[in-house]
C-alpha cells in the first residue's frame, strides 16, 4: 500500500474508474485529460485488471457449476455467491481508496497492471 496523494479534483475521477470496471477504466484512460494524470491512470489500468480477473473467475465458477453432478454444483454456486458479495465489498472498498487519495495496490493483480502497458 502506497500512502501517496494526489491533487482534490482527481480523487473523484480516480474513484469513478472503478464504477462500470472494464468500461469506464478504458474511457479514463483514452479521454483528456485524465490519460495524463498518472493517479487517475493508476486505478483505471488496476480497474481494468481486476474487472477481468472477476470475469475470469466467474466464468471458472460457471464451468465447474454446469459440470459438477448435483450437490457438488449446488455448493459451487453457493460459493460463488459468497464470493461475489466479497469482490463487490472488495470493489467499493477500491474507489474509496481512489476517492481518498491512496494508490491502495491489489496484492498480484497491481503487478500485472503495470506490466500490462496500458
Amino acid at each position: 500500500m502506497n500512502g501517496e496523494t494526489t491533487a482534490p479534483e482527481n480523487k473523484p475521477i480516480a474513484a469513478l474508474t472503478y464504477v462500470f470496471g472494464l468500461i469506464t477504466g478504458l474511457i479514463f484512460l483514452n479521454i483528456e485529460p485524465y490519460n495524463h494524470d498518472e493517479f487517475v491512470r493508476f486505478h483505471a489500468r488496476q480497474s481494468i485488471v481486476f474487472s477481468v480477473a472477476c470475469i475470469v473467475l466467474g466464468v471458472v465458477l460457471s464451468v465447474f457449476m454446469a459440470i459438477l453432478p448435483g450437490v457438488l454444483g449446488a455448493f459451487i454456486g453457493f460459493i460463488s455467491r459468497i464470493i461475489a458479495f466479497l469482490l463487490a465489498v472488495y470493489w467499493i472498498f477500491l474507489m474509496y481508496k481512489a476517492l481518498n487519495g491512496e494508490r491502495y495496490r491489489i496484492p498480484r493483480l497491481a503487478d500485472w497492471a503495470d506490466s500490462v502497458g496500458l
